[in-house]
């Protein structure tokens, strides 16, 4: 930990460097492994599979972060900001991918990257259109939405431990760790311990035997990954317009984070600052799919690694990126991590997808307003949203393939209606 405050662009000594970039690493860890984790789980991919899309989502995040932090040209805020592959899309991406497949996916995150790329140039013209009430709306929808899956996970998965006393077991020690940690813990603890929780989570399914390590024994020690391991994308209506209903939540989370990250890096935040930050969100998102990795965004936790160790230098966070891009070049450690019981994952994104839920919630208050009007959206939104993307089965099978893929994401059909309401309903005149 640091004495004195490091500013942006001061240069640490190397072995502190180091320090400071695997405590970033640590905090954001858990986040950028449990996406690909349980993305490549719902969809019932075989283990090579989610190997690789782990693999992936570590290279991504690691150049994202070096970009993110050093900067190419306009490319990038040159802030202390890292990047890593983004929850808001692991919904959208479960209802696309189980309908049209992963290559469905691939192609709408290369047009949604592209969009939110072009949105950087006037980024700032925009944000007046997406209060609180609808990007609110949506983060709590993604929250919700999950949670029902993060149970499926916690009692064991599409496994033989579905349902078995052990499952719960293992997945209600890693929750309880997890709580503990937060609440009993101080300074640097409470930022890893999603990780911490999911360890020990690991540790105790190899004690109670129900961990298969053969994916690790298979893996090699280097591997640069192959180009399209999933075949070339494929571009589909339905499926781009889903994602990008979370593109756009990306890119406004990507805003906080930035203007964030300038207030406990002593740094403002210009114009220059907040479009080089969204480019990247937008552009090393449509080229992680190349390395088989998924959309990619700005990890608030790290924002708090830089608040309590006083330490904003840009290049010690360049180090943690660096240590992801050679992570995401060891196969062995992605099977690792693709390798990990459901009940494991599920114990800790419980917790995750309910604090997903609750920043959703903590985001009306910056709502100067919020009142009848601000309420009923929220309601009509949510109500449809959950209505929609929890149907039942075969509720959706007479309408055309091309709304289905809409219609059963409840991100997007809540996100969109919030959007409508918010523009068509009046404002009161004490509101205006």
């Amino acid at each position: 930990m640091s004495s004195r405050f490091i500013g942006v662009d001061e240069k640490p000594a190397l072995p502190y460097l180091i320090m400071y970039g695997i405590q970033h690493v640590l905090a954001m860890f858990a986040g950028i492994v449990a996406v690909p984790l349980m993305v490549g789980t719902a969809l019932k991919l075989p283990g090579e599979q989610i190997t690789i899309l782990v693999q992936g989502s570590l290279l991504s995040s690691g150049i994202g972060t070096l970009v993110q932090s050093l900067g190419i040209g306009r490319l990038g805020a040159r802030l202390p900001i890292c990047m890593g592959t983004a929850f808001v899309f692991i919904s959208p991406f479960i209802s696309v991918g189980s309908q049209l497949g992963i290559q469905a996916i691939l192609g709408a995150v290369i047009v949604g990257g592209i969009v939110e790329f072009v949105f950087s140039f006037f980024v700032w013209r925009i944000q007046k259109y997406v209060p609180p009430v609808v990007t609110g709306t949506v983060v709590v929808l993604i929250g919700m939405g999950l949670m029902p899956l993060g149970f499926t996970w916690l009692a064991g998965g599409e496994s033989s431990l579905f349902g078995q006393p052990i499952s719960f077991a293992i997945g209600g020690l890693v929750l309880v760790i997890l709580i503990l940690i937060n609440q009993f813990t101080k300074g640097f603890w409470p930022s890893i311990s999603v990780a911490l929780a999911i360890v020990v989570g690991y540790l105790a399914a190899g004690i109670a035997g129900v961990l298969n390590l053969g994916l690790v024994k298979e893996a090699t020690w280097f591997a640069i990954p192959k180009v399209f391991s999933f075949g070339l994308p494929k571009f589909s209506f339905p499926a781009i317009l889903a994602v990008l209903v979370a593109q756009f939540a990306s890119m406004l989370e990507t805003i906080g984070d930035t203007y964030a990250t300038g207030l406990v890096a002593h740094k403002e935040i210009g114009r220059r600052e907040l479009s080089g930050a969204i480019s990247v969100d937008g552009l090393l998102s449509s080229i992680a799919v190349l390395f088989n990795g998924l959309s990619i965004t700005s990890f608030s936790q790290n924002i708090g690694v830089i608040s309590i160790t006083g330490v904003a230098s840009r290049f010690a966070v360049a180090v943690s990126g660096i240590i992801l891009l050679l992570m995401g070049l060891v196969p062995k450690f992605a099977a690792l991590i693709a390798s990990m019981p459901a009940p494991v994952l599920g114990g800790a994104a419980l917790v995750m997808f309910g604090a997903i839920a609750g920043s959703g919630i903590l985001q009306f208050r910056e709502a100067k307003v919020f009142g009848e009007r601000e309420i009923f959206i929220f309601a009509i939104s949510v109500a449809l949203g959950m209505g929609f993307g929890l149907h039942p089965e075969g509720a959706l099978e007479h309408l055309p393939s091309y709304l289905t893929v809409i219609l059963g994401s409840g991100v997007a059909v809540g996100g969109i209606t919030a959007i409508i309401l918010n523009q068509l309903l009046p404002l009161r005149q004490k509101e205006e």
